[in-house]
């Protein structure tokens, strides 16, 4: 069986999306990832060393993501 190299360096992936209630949604992001807002525009940059890991931060970034969403439409009442 051939053995598994590991990543030299790191992997990143970059999620940039808009939301027309931007800071409350990236308040959710504060303990998740790296981020910045701007209007309505968020940007999510994650780094890590293996693949296994970025899966797992971007996990638990949606996670956040969507929790966040989901608090929003009930206090506004939205069903998007």
């Amino acid at each position: 069986m051939p053995t598994q190299r590991k990543n030299e360096g790191s992997i990143s992936l970059s999620l940039k999306f808009s939301h027309p209630h931007a800071e409350h949604i990236a308040s959710g992001l504060r303990t998740e990832s790296d981020y910045t807002h701007s209007g309505e525009r968020i940007s999510i940059a994650l780094t890590a060393g293996t693949f296994s890991d970025l899966r797992a931060i971007w996990n638990s970034t949606m996670r956040g993501v969507i929790a966040s969403e989901q608090a929003l439409n009930a206090i506004t009442g939205q069903d998007d």
